[in-house]
């Protein structure tokens, strides 16, 4: 440090202390943070992680705080260029991560290595390409609830005898037809008495991202059962339940196969928080009537994509980047890549026994069957 001109050892010092005060305040923000996360845990991790974050965090703060004062010039200036180029490097390599290999982009590049056509057209350019051709096609619209002229409904189907696409995850995307209820089946199936096999659940049960003649129920089909699928994605048990109710009553098959996946947990912690959707567990009877009311469904549901589809895409996208930054602050890709992340814990729901068991009685109700179908994550093998 002796032949470093006094200005350059001035500004290296002054760089070096500015370097030691941002970690300092890094780890004080990492710490509140982990002890903001302890009390308000999300439903499916679990607080260790953040007990450990919060011990390290405030172990490394002090530590950093006690070399600001403490540590010789020399060696301050040093860990400080360190720490600054580590930084650097990691924080590019996540925004690489970020930003440049997102999901769509791993697809594409894995369907051209092995020589499957991908679609590059976003899924609004796929449905205006469908409607320029002379299809009555409209977004794919979940499980929600709206206000009509008539009162709250909540839609557990979507618009019927309409044009609709999934998600591209195999380098297209599967255009479907939906039936009188807005479901992905044949038309024609809803005969009381005559369904050998009703499925609910959530993508799987859906045939989300396969052509419609590649769905389970699809398949069950080619093997001459009468298979319906009212699953629908993003369901969880309660939804699950509802139109087990509103659909499975009415047509009383000799079989209902309930698809759990293992994020379905996660899903019930939301809507259990809908005092409407409740009402179905709550309420012995309550229904909707929504077998009766598709005309209606179809009318609010073609308001809500003309009037809003277009400003909740927009809102979504803005959501999207403002997580993509904050993931992005936070490391998120890089600690996937090294799992250091919470871990995930399966807590058994009172809530989802308590529906199990509610949908039991309905389905012994009409002489029926119920079976649950146990679908485990890829990542748990």
């Amino acid at each position: 440090m002796n032949n470093i001109p006094n200005e350059t050892k001035r500004i290296s010092l002054k760089f070096a202390n500015a370097m030691f005060t941002i970690i300092v305040i890094f780890f004080l923000i990492l710490a509140i943070y982990s002890i903001y996360k302890i009390y308000n845990p999300a439903q499916s991790v679990s607080r260790l992680f953040y007990i450990i974050s919060l011990m390290s965090c405030s172990s490394l703060g002090f530590l950093f705080f006690l070399g600001l004062n403490n540590l010789k010039d020399k060696i301050k200036i040093f860990l400080s260029l360190f720490f600054f180029i580590t930084g650097c490097l990691l924080y590019g390599f996540e925004t690489y991560l970020e930003f440049f290999q997102e999901e769509k982009s791993k697809r594409k590049i894995f369907a051209k290595k092995i020589g499957v056509p991908f679609d590059n057209r976003d899924s609004m350019e796929v449905l205006e390409d469908l409607r320029n051709n002379g299809f009555n096609a409209y977004p794919n619209v979940g499980p929600t609830f709206h206000k009509s002229n008539n009162g709250d409904i909540f839609n557990f189907g979507g618009i019927s005898n309409s044009t609709t696409i999934f998600n591209n995850k195999a380098g297209y995307y599967p255009v479907i037809e939906t039936d009188e209820y807005g479901f992905n089946n044949p038309k024609g199936l809803y005969v009381k008495g005559k369904v050998d096999i009703l499925l609910t659940g959530d993508d799987f049960a859906a045939g989300k991202s396969v052509r419609s003649d590649e769905s389970i129920s699809a398949v069950l089909r080619q093997m001459n059962f009468n298979a319906i699928s009212i699953g629908r994605a993003g369901n969880g048990p309660l939804i699950e339940l509802a139109a087990l109710k509103e659909y499975g009553e009415h047509l009383k098959p000799k079989i209902v196969l309930w698809f759990y996946y293992v994020n379905d947990l996660n899903e019930l912690s939301k809507e259990i928080e809908s005092p409407f959707l409740r009402k179905y567990l709550e309420e012995d009877g309550f229904s909707q009537n929504l077998f009766s009311k598709q005309v209606e469904v179809d009318e609010v549901l073609k308001n809500y994509v003309s009037s809003q589809w277009g400003k909740i895409l927009s809102e979504k996208e803005k959501e999207r980047k403002r997580l993509r930054r904050i993931n992005t602050l936070k490391l998120t890709e890089i600690r996937k890549k090294i799992n250091l992340k919470p871990a995930p814990i399966s807590t058994p729901s009172p809530i989802f026994k308590d529906i199990l068991q509610e949908a039991k009685k309905i389905v012994n109700n009409w002489n029926g069957k119920l079976y649950i179908v146990y679908l485990p994550a890829l990542k748990r093998y």
